[in-house]
């Protein structure tokens, strides 16, 4: 399996960090103990050509405004011969019904044996400042301070994502830009149909939307998983409206499948688990 091969599964992958990890996680509480808290786990099986090729783990939690959100990803089987990689990171701060603040953001990769890094994000009224071990080699393609300003980072821009879908008006019709450490981009949804989901595994059957997904290279280093002159194929992903009951006032639009056509076959992440406030999913009329 070439490089290429597994371009559009590792972006897939990544994209889950931010398309996939709705509000709710773990961690400890805060606040008020009669506070409104919810807590989502989402696990995922990525796929191509039916060939198994990694695994993603998101939990969140939200607990009156303030939020937790961890994830992890690891590449399994063939796939770790060409781009054996594990990262974790998480995010935490403040979501209201029209914005979201992030406050911290760590993330801890490794790839092949060796190759490691932690960069954590600090956020304040100046915009996120980068601390990273070992430091990024220099780039002349530099980020403006302006870019990076109004700027998420990975799973914060979930919760702007998850928060813009709610509108029933305009479902799936959200960007949000994000900042990394390394590179500006903006992922943005938009709506394609209404569609009725039913899952195989039985996690969900019920309404739900069938969403476009396009990243865009904003500034900073240039995505690299994918062949220098190569187009991402479409993305696409079928979204599910779920309402939290031990947090009324947050309606979850989970990403169950994501998948791209692509010239090495059907790539696919798939849900594979999903609790919400600790148990299944609701049953939907």
């Amino acid at each position: 399996m070439r490089k290429g091969a597994i371009a559009v599964p590792a972006l897939l992958l990544a994209s889950l960090s931010f398309a996939g990890a709705a509000f709710g996680a773990a961690g400890e509480t805060s606040g008020d103990a009669t506070t409104p808290v919810s807590t989502l786990d989402l696990s995922f099986e990525l796929y191509a050509g039916g060939i198994r090729l990694g695994h993603a783990g998101i939990s969140a939690r939200v607990q009156g405004t303030d939020y937790k959100a961890i994830s992890t990803l690891e590449t399994r089987g063939l796939v770790n011969a060409f781009w054996q990689s594990k990262i974790e990171t998480s995010s935490s701060g403040e979501l209201t019904a029209t914005r979201v603040q992030p406050s911290l953001y760590d993330s801890f990769s490794q790839y092949r044996a060796n190759q490691r890094r932690h960069v954590t994000l600090t956020f304040g009224p100046e915009g996120p400042k980068v601390v990273s071990d070992p430091p990024y080699p220099e780039n002349r393609a530099v980020i403006s301070e302006a870019q990076k300003k109004e700027a998420l980072d990975p799973l914060s821009a979930v919760m702007y994502l998850i928060g813009s879908h709610s509108n029933e008006a305009k479902p799936c019709e959200a960007t949000a830009p994000i900042f990394d450490g390394r590179r500006r981009y903006d992922v943005s949804f938009d709506f394609v149909r209404k569609a009725r989901i039913n899952m195989d595994n039985g996690l969900y059957d019920g309404p739900g939307y069938v969403c476009r997904v396009h990243y865009n290279q904003v500034a900073g280093y240039q995505q690299t998983l994918v062949q220098q002159g190569k187009k991402l194929p479409t993305i696409f992903a079928w979204v599910a409206p779920v309402k939290s009951a031990d947090h009324p006032s947050l309606t979850y639009m989970l990403p169950l499948r994501i998948w791209a056509e692509t010239e090495y076959g059907i790539v696919v992440a798939l849900a594979s688990q999903v609790k919400l406030d600790g148990g299944p999913l609701p049953k939907q009329n």
